[in-house]
């Protein structure tokens, strides 16, 4: 049975040829032991059957009991014969049954293992994947066809070349160093990125996953599989390309980006982001370190702002000062967008800008306004000298006039000096009169930085209609002033608005000039016209706007006037607009122009 197994055994080397070949001789064996036995048998048989009639022939004569025995044990003999023949031929039957069975599973196998292995070549050859098997000595043993072909070669072009072919020659040391980590670590599996250089010389971006085995004949192979991430690098690179330009954007813009989510209150800086509040690089900062580096009179409103955020989840803008380590300060401006994160948090997306360097300039665009309003206050001041002259004339004469009468109230026999006094008492309201009028004058010619408080609008329309009254008097203009009662305060600059006041009335002094046909009359008049607005109007009954010209009064040297500068109304528009309000003009249905602007009411909680 031993004999019998070893010759059903298969080796995996074997061809198909040599399995078919060793199953044809396992058969004619079979053929040849069964004949074998049989023969062995049947000659048993006849051997003893042979013998006992030689015996009966030759032998003594038997008596009747004696030769009775004989037969007796011969058909014995026989019958144990044919019994031995028919156990032997049952047992042979089993075993040719056994090794049929054995023979058509080993086919079955035989098969299968055909069929995994032309499978197995199948994924081999064509997986996506470049596989490569080199020895010791970096020499190609083995690639698969998809492997050979993405470089653009044939399997039979690389099988015994250096893998080093397929890699740049700057990149070849550190495949040399990757492959030795191999072969110091057998079984153990390395993985790298590096470029493969095609047939054709372009690159081909590969992650390399190596493992280093010993054969059956103890050589030292490598296994080398080769993913092409070439798209991947190219993404990769694109990002990255696009993060320089936007951390360069962000540099150059001075606005850097940032996340909050409010769960934790974790936030994540873009390095801009680091470089405005001047921290160093982390991963993520917290609100406090935030709220830290605010100038401590902004902090309780940031901090307002920051909690309402958190707690409604709307989208925020606010600007705010930083006071930096080295005390100088930075304005700064943040805006942010609200978002559901996955776990359906609210988190923020936004960026803050660094305005400082705006700020700055417009504080000297402020104060270069400044300056040429006051040009302008001058300027106008300038074309009122005979009105402004007058008025200071009018109380100084009676305060000449009055000094004399009460010169001559003194020099009488018996001096009257209920008369003197009262003469006295005229002299001190005609100084004080006189010094009002310097008063506003200097006020309006003084270069004083902006001082807005809450102010009655009607006491500065009377301070500008009292410098106005001569010089419309002296042109044969009249002046109706219309001013509501009651007005509630707003929150202004005094001298600014006397001047846009001022500025108005001068231009439709200026329009009515050419009028001789018709009454020339100056309206100014205050009402509230909304709830939170008081609105002031200038109204002429000059030459009116011309149509062409209506839509750019308010630009910057724009005139109708042969002599003007054409910077009134535009400084006029300015003041207005910075104190909230709004400038227009317009044409009247009959003559003239109508000018107008609008002032909101002072809240207790606005703040100059």
């Amino acid at each position: 049975m031993s004999s019998l197994r070893v010759m059903v055994t298969w080796r995996p080397s074997a061809g198909s040829d040599g399995r078919t070949l060793s199953a044809a001789m396992r058969n004619q064996k079979l053929k040849f032991s069964r004949s074998a036995e049989q023969s062995l048998l049947g000659g048993m048989a006849l051997t003893w059957l042979a013998a006992a009639c030689i015996w009966l022939v030759l032998g003594p004569a038997p008596d009747v009991a004696g030769h009775l025995i004989a037969v007796a044990l011969l058909i014995a003999l026989f019958l144990a014969a044919m019994i031995m023949v028919h156990l032997v031929g049952s047992t042979r039957r089993q075993m040719e049954a056994e090794l049929d069975s054995r023979t058509r599973a080993e086919q079955r196998a035989t098969e299968a293992l055909r069929e995994g292995e032309a499978q197995w070549k199948e994924v081999f050859e064509h997986n996506p994947v470049m596989y490569f098997m080199v020895d010791a000595d970096g020499s190609v043993l083995s690639v698969n066809t998809f492997g050979a072909a993405q470089l653009g070669y044939l399997v039979s072009e690389l099988l015994g070349q250096s893998v080093l072919k397929v890699f740049f020659e700057e990149d070849r040391v550190h495949v040399l160093k990757s492959v030795a980590v191999c072969l110091e670590n057998i079984g153990q599996t390395h993985s790298w990125e590096i470029r493969k250089v095609r047939k054709d010389g372009s690159a081909l971006w590969v992650r390399e996953n190596a493992k280093a085995v010993r054969r059956l004949d103890k050589r030292l192979i490598v296994l080398i599989a080769c993913e092409d991430i070439t798209e991947r690098r190219a993404a990769e690179d694109a990002l990255r390309q696009s993060e320089t330009y936007l951390a360069e954007a962000q540099r150059l813009s001075h606005t850097g980006s940032f996340g909050w989510r409010v769960t934790t209150g974790e936030i994540v800086w873009s390095e801009e982001t680091f470089r405005i509040f001047g921290y160093d690089k982390t991963l993520s900062v917290m609100i406090d370190t935030v709220v830290q580096r605010i100038h401590p009179d902004d902090r309780v409103r940031a901090r307002q702002i920051i909690d309402r955020a958190s707690h409604d989840g709307k989208d925020f803008d606010h600007g705010y000062r930083l006071l930096m380590p080295d005390g100088s300060v930075k304005y700064v401006h943040a805006t942010a967008h609200a978002v559901t994160d996955q776990s359906g948090g609210i988190e923020f997306v936004g960026a803050v800008t660094d305005v400082t360097a705006r700020k700055q300039a417009e504080e000297k665009l402020h104060e270069a306004q400044a300056e040429l309003a006051h040009v302008a206050r001058v300027t106008a001041l300038g074309e009122l000298a005979a009105s402004i002259a007058h008025e200071v004339n009018q109380p100084l004469a009676a305060v000449v006039a009055n000094a004399a009468a009460s010169l001559r109230w003194l020099d009488r026999a018996t001096p009257d000096l209920k008369e003197v006094r009262s003469a006295l008492e005229s002299i001190v309201n005609d100084g004080n009169r006189a010094g009002e009028v310097i008063q506003r004058v200097r006020a309006l010619v003084s270069k004083a930085p902006d001082q807005k408080m809450p102010l009655d609008i009607n006491e500065a329309v009377n301070d500008v209609t009292t410098l106005l009254q001569h010089e419309l008097s002296s042109q044969q203009m009249s002046l109706r002033i219309e001013l509501a009662p009651g007005l509630d305060l707003v929150l202004g600059d005094r001298v600014q608005l006397q001047q846009v006041i001022l500025n108005l009335a001068i231009n439709g002094i200026e329009a009515m000039q050419p009028v001789t046909n018709r009454p020339r009359e100056l309206l100014i008049r205050t009402h509230q016209e909304q709830a939170d607005q008081i609105l002031v109007t200038v109204r002429d009954c000059g030459v009116g706007l011309a149509a062409e010209s209506a839509d750019r009064l308010f630009e910057a040297f724009f005139t109708t006037k042969s002599g003007g500068m054409g910077m009134g109304l535009s400084i006029c528009r300015s003041i207005v607009e910075s104190h909230g309000g709004r400038l227009s003009a317009c044409c009247n249905v009959g003559a003239g122009a109508t000018f107008q602007f609008s002032l909101p009411l002072h809240q207790e909680d606005n703040k100059p």
